[in-house]
Formats: C-alpha cells, structure tokens, sequence
C-alpha cells in the first residue's frame, strides 16, 4: 500500500499518509530519524511508484467514507526525492479539496523545478534543525554533496516564491542543539527570510535511529522558542480525533507502522477505540511475529519487527 492511516500528527491533525517511496530513501541519515538509520543514502530524484497507483488507492479510501484532515505526502524518506511529486500533488488536487500537505528535509529546496513542485501544496513543512556547518553535520549526517549554506538559500528561495503556509520544524536534541547560541544562529537567519509562518519546535518522541539521540524538557523548548521570537512554537499533544479506515484494524496498525512507531494510546485516539481492542490486536500482531516493543522515554511502542 502507498497510502498509510489517517494516523494523529501534532502538527497536522488526522493525517492520511503518501509514501511516493515504497521503501526508505533519503539524502540525510538523522540521529533521530523514527525509520531506522539510512545505510545507502540517496541523491537523484527517480520515480519510485507511478503516480496512477497511489491516486487509486486514495481514490478508494475517499470513495469508503474516510476521512482526514490533511493528505500528506511523506513516507520512507525524504518525498521530493520522487520525481513526480508535482504530477502527484496535482493528480491529488483533482480527486478532492482536502488540504495537501508536504513534509520534506529541505535539503532539495535549491532545485528550481523542487520548488515549483512544492508551490502546488497548501502547506509545507520543511526541517532545518541547525543553521551551523559543525551542529547540522552531527544531527543530520548528510550526504557529502550536501552544505549548509546551499540548504539555506534554498529555504529562503521557496520562502519568497511559495503562495502557502511554511511550518518550519526544529528537532532540539539533547546535548547537540539546546543552547542559547544555537537558537541565537537561527533566529539570525530566520529573522531575514519572513515568509516562514511558524517556527515549530519539536523533540525526541519515538524510537530513534541512534540511542544518544536524547529528548528534551517542555521547559527547555519554552526557553528555546522564547528565543526565537513570537513565530515560534512548541508542538503540541495531537487533539482527538476518529480514525476510518478501509481495512482491518490490524492493517490499519501495521500500515500506520511501516512509517514510524507509535505507542497504544495513540492507536486508542486516532481510531476511537478502547484501548482493550487495539491492545488486543497489537497482541495478535507480535504473536505472530510482525511487530515487537520498544521503550523509549518511559513510554511503550510497538513497531515493525524487522
């Protein structure tokens, strides 16, 4: 399947999920990165799945009765990396007035043709959690053809050209960007591009691909955001809602799996079901062997067994 959920996202509500991918690729390989770390990483657009087969599959869920607050195209990866991101979010576009939503690492916001992609969304969500060389290396590990500086005029290029809403993220993790003199470097570039209209913080929430990869308080990201000035935010818990779904349950979970671990709580709230049922069927699913648990900061997720 190419489409996963609606799953709960802190920033988007119920998010029906576009994996234009089929299996992880991108150009970063993050510490922090819910996926795992990424062994090969990838450079040059390509198309992964054509564009027919994952309009199909949304087609269907919205012809069932399923319902989302935003389509977002994410996936496996880094999106723009799929050589019909724009045919997609146009195709999308002619099936449905549902918000089309794209969440990218930025790193190809310095290709033109990238960028006029993107202005066919409604919102973009890019990633910058660094504006310094030494700071950005170490949490994003890019591929070496990747700098800074190049990553940067990108962003402020799509800022200028980009008719929608920018929500740019800032992963803050522990021991590596939760300084004052971080946060001071990004609101110093961030101050020059205005068309970013909210500056998200975010933290360590899930299974990560380095266990260094450590999370920080509510009261660090409050004096972070502080910092960076009244476009700035902390994300907040995802708001209840009701998931529908086109299959079963345990698909459903298993779908919403392949892309990121979640905890049985999450499952409870987004599907509207009491937590005996999905426990029930997350059980199932480990006694078969296709998912196990994984504690992270004092909390239980379940995620694809490998």
């Amino acid at each position: 399947m190419y489409i996963f959920g609606p799953v709960p996202s802190r920033r988007l509500g119920l998010s029906l999920g576009v994996d234009p991918l089929l299996s992880k690729s991108c150009n970063l390989n993050c510490i922090y990165c819910e996926l795992g770390r990424s062994f090969k990483l990838v450079t040059e657009r390509k198309l992964f799945v054509p564009t027919a087969d994952i309009v199909k599959e949304i087609k269907e869920f919205l012809d069932k009765g399923g319902e989302t607050d935003f389509i977002t195209v994410s996936g496996s990866g880094e999106p723009t990396l799929a050589l019909n991101l724009g045919e997609l979010i146009t195709a999308i576009r002619a099936i449905t007035d549902k918000k089309i939503a794209v969440i990218t690492n930025g790193v190809l916001l310095s290709d033109p043709q990238v960028r006029r992609e993107l202005c066919l969304a409604d919102v973009v969500l890019p990633s910058m959690d660094s504006f310094t060389k030494e700071t950005y290396i170490k949490i994003n590990r890019p591929h070496g053809s990747i700098n800074i500086e190049k990553v940067t005029e990108g962003l402020r290029a799509f800022a200028q050209e980009f008719k929608g809403g920018i929500w740019l993220e800032i992963m803050i993790v522990k021991g590596i960007n939760d300084n004052d003199e971080e946060m001071k470097r990004a609101k110093e570039v961030l101050d020059t591009i205005p068309g970013i209209k909210s500056i998200q913080l975010n933290t360590v929430v899930r299974s990560r691909a380095e266990s260094y990869a450590e999370p920080v308080s509510d009261e660090t990201l409050k004096r972070l955001a502080s910092i960076l000035g009244p476009r700035a935010e902390v994300i907040g818990k995802f708001r209840n809602g009701v998931i529908h779904t086109i299959d079963s349950v345990e698909s459903a979970i298993l779908d919403a799996l392949k892309r990121r671990p979640m905890t049985a709580q999450e499952f409870e709230q987004s599907m509207g079901m009491k937590r005996q049922q999905v426990e029930h069927s997350l059980q199932k699913l480990m006694e078969r062997g296709e998912v196990e648990r994984d504690d992270f900061n004092g909390k239980e997720f379940f995620k694809i067994k490998l």
